[in-house]
């Protein structure tokens, strides 16, 4: 693995994996859309990591250009009444394969990337769980046009979900939850709000080609979403955080020496949202203060570890690459990369990552969906302080109730865990030692956390 900056921040490339191989034809069930000729959903049921439960993979084909791989396994319990969790990697550029085996999927990778194991705190214990690689080109998703802001991946995604509950319709009777980390913190706000906005537009519609997605709400893990706090919050990680001073002092006062002109420029990206202005924002911010925690030496996703250190380990994209293997999940035969450059430089060449979420979450927030933001407090990218502020600063009906709690322990089997504070509606946590996959350094905590938050318990 590499550490590749260019404007947001840091985005993991790997290259390598054996060449395309010869293949038999996949026997693929084929359900075509009744509402797009051109969209269909070809798909297998492997029985991979977990062959108790059912399982769909393959391709929504939405038109001859744009392809989403999807994995979707069943709960393990009672799946006709358990929610539906589509699960988002960020990046941007990087494949939800991440998510599905080093962190809240069934699989695990073993004996460096030989063996396929089974998580054994995987969400689906509570959850239908479908993860999709997007936007096109990610993992192993194919297609062009490459999608260049969030609102074209917003499309897209909503075309993708309907096309699952046309080809699956048991799933649409039962509660939908968006969850994600990294720059999903910008894809998730704005693909939720679509769903709500396509949501409203269909109420009252006589035979609508679309029907309602039973949106109740999102779940964003160090997310990427407000860069003007987050950037301000970067000195404090590196230099005052709960894990001590991280950069020299010299360093430190460089990074909040250079915040004043980082924040006029993403104020400029806000204000006009032009593309120039939100490049040229990315690229100072990005240069002038994240680029110097490198003179730490310790790893951007965990400070508590080197910045060569690889962790969590990536063998499993040994397994991806195997040609029996993309057999089996009904993937011809690609190259897999966890994350790829295209749709990377694609999204950052446009200035995503100097934009601001915040405004579709509040709009979430004032419709209803229930918002959670949860960090694992080792990460620096997107590190706890600049999400929890994040938080303070939403503006949506119910924030004065929000703002009134404080921060409290988060207790877990009798142990204090994190901390939290939250209404009905948004919810923050902290996750004590955990780097920027919560579920990767704190499965049972993370598990807990999952189920609390779609049952609407107590935490």
């Amino acid at each position: 693995m590499k550490l590749k900056f260019f404007f947001v921040a840091v985005a993991c490339i790997v290259h390598g994996g054996n060449a395309a191989s010869t293949y038999e034809p996949i026997d693929y069930k084929v359900i075509q859309s009744s509402n797009h000729p051109n969209y269909s959903v070809r798909f297998v049921n492997p029985s991979l990591c977990d062959p108790n439960v059912t399982q769909y993979s393959g391709y929504l084909d939405m038109g001859p250009n744009n392809h989403y791989f999807f994995w979707f396994f069943e709960s393990k319990s009672n799946p006709d009444a358990r929610p539906l969790t589509a699960w988002l990697n960020g990046g941007p550029g990087c494949s939800s394969m991440i998510g599905l085996w080093q962190e809240n999927g069934p699989c695990r990778s073993h004996g460096d990337g030989t063996e396929i194991g089974y998580n054994a705190n995987t969400w689906t214990h509570f959850s239908n769980m479908l993860f999709i690689d997007q936007p096109n080109g990610v993992g192993y998703s194919y297609g062009d046009p490459l999608q260049f802001n969030v609102g074209q991946g917003a499309t897209q995604f909503y075309e993708a979900l309907q096309l699952f509950y046309e080809a699956f319709p048991k799933y649409r009777e039962v509660p939908f939850h968006l969850f994600g980390e990294s720059f999903a913190g910008r894809y998730i706000p704005h693909y939720a709000d679509y769903i709500v906005k396509q949501n409203q537009l269909l109420q009252g519609v006589v035979n609508p080609r679309r029907k309602e997605i039973p949106i109740d709400s999102v779940g964003i893990g160090n997310g990427w979403i407000n860069p003007l706090i987050q950037f301000k919050h970067a000195a404090g990680m590196a230099c005052d955080s709960s894990y001590g001073p991280l950069v020299s002092s010299d360093v430190c006062e460089q990074m909040k020496g250079n915040y004043p002109a980082c924040a006029k420029l993403i104020e400029r990206c806000y204000e006009t949202d032009e593309q120039y202005a939100c490049v040229a924002a990315d690229r100072y911010c990005t240069e002038n203060i994240d680029l110097l925690f490198q003179t730490s030496g310790l790893n951007y996703y965990d400070v508590r570890k080197g910045s060569r250190e690889i962790d969590p380990p990536e063998d499993y994209v040994r397994i991806l690459n195997n040609p029996e293997f993309q057999q089996a999940i009904g993937v011809e035969s690609l190259n897999f990369e966890q994350c790829a450059e295209r749709p990377y430089d694609a999204m950052s060449r446009s200035g995503e990552g100097a934009r601001d979420s915040s405004p579709a979450l509040a709009s979430l927030l004032n419709n209803g969906v229930r918002v959670l933001n949860y960090v694992g407090d080792a990460d620096y990218l997107c590190n706890w302080y600049g999400n929890y502020e994040t938080m303070e600063q939403l503006r949506f009906n119910g924030s004065s109730e929000y703002n009134k709690q404080s921060l409290k322990p988060w207790i877990y089997r009798d142990r204090e865990v994190g901390q939290m504070k939250g209404t009905d509606r948004l919810t923050f946590i902290r996750v004590y030692n955990a780097g920027h996959e919560v579920p990767y350094y704190q499965p049972q905590n993370a598990l807990a956390m999952f189920y609390t938050w779609i049952f609407k318990k107590e935490f």
